[in-house]
């Protein structure tokens, strides 16, 4: 051979390969195990994964670590804001909604593969959600403390901010549809994070616009006198 390989002070050979247009690593490595199931080798020989499986889980499990950790932060910044937990928590409920959005774009653009590209996404979509509850609700605030009704401040505030939450949710899915379909040379690496960003911001403008404010007046009105 012209080179020489080793590892842990063994000698191995290689054998790589790339995936087929479509194909997942998940469902190349299945098809590998069960073609090797078979096969019988020489003494002194091993047959092992080079390692792209057990970083593809690793990167899976970080990024479900890193999703769980902003939602986390943004939960206490958010306490810690507004000094009490109902507001962040009607907050972060609506954002959690946004992933039916998530899912059908996992379903009909990605062929059910949640990959760590695609969690990244998520993690942007959690701060735009956010970003639009707060708004909102912050107009919400300030319509009860002019004096209007609790049902009369959310139609207010809602009639206010659908130009802003509009903005915010067209312009981020007009950037990143190009991505999200896939249009131009490496984009297949990206695809994901933009897919989950857009059909995501899809559903969760409809969350702000209506789950939200719902949840705010039920769990304000027993409050108001």
């Amino acid at each position: 051979p012209a080179s020489i390989y080793r590892d842990s002070q063994r000698r191995l050979v290689e054998i790589a390969a790339t995936l087929a247009p479509g194909a997942t690593l998940n469902e190349a490595m299945s098809e590998v195990n069960s073609r090797l199931t078979d096969l019988t080798l020489p003494d002194g020989y091993n047959l092992y994964d080079a390692g792209g499986l057990a970083n593809l889980r690793e990167g899976k499990q970080m990024g479900t670590i890193l999703l769980a950790l902003a939602l986390f932060l943004v939960m206490v910044v958010m306490a810690v804001q507004y000094e009490s937990f109902s507001n962040p928590l009607i907050i972060i409920i609506g954002a959690l909604f946004s992933i039916i959005g998530v899912a059908v774009s996992v379903l009909l653009v990605l062929n059910g593969e949640f990959s760590m590209p695609a969690k990244i996404g998520m993690i942007l979509l959690t701060g735009i959600v956010v970003n639009n509850s707060i708004i909102l609700l912050e107009q919400v605030e300030i319509q009860r403390e002019q004096g209007n009704t609790l049902l009369q401040a959310i139609i207010t505030a809602a009639g206010l901010r659908l130009r802003p939450i509009l903005m915010t949710t067209l312009t981020t899915v007009v950037g990143m549809l190009p991505l999200a379909l896939g249009l131009g040379e490496g984009s297949e690496m990206l695809q994901p994070m933009a897919a989950v960003t857009v059909f995501g911001m899809l559903f969760a403008m409809v969350i702000s616009l209506l789950m939200v404010p719902t949840m705010y007046y039920l769990v304000h009105r027993q409050h108001v006198s």
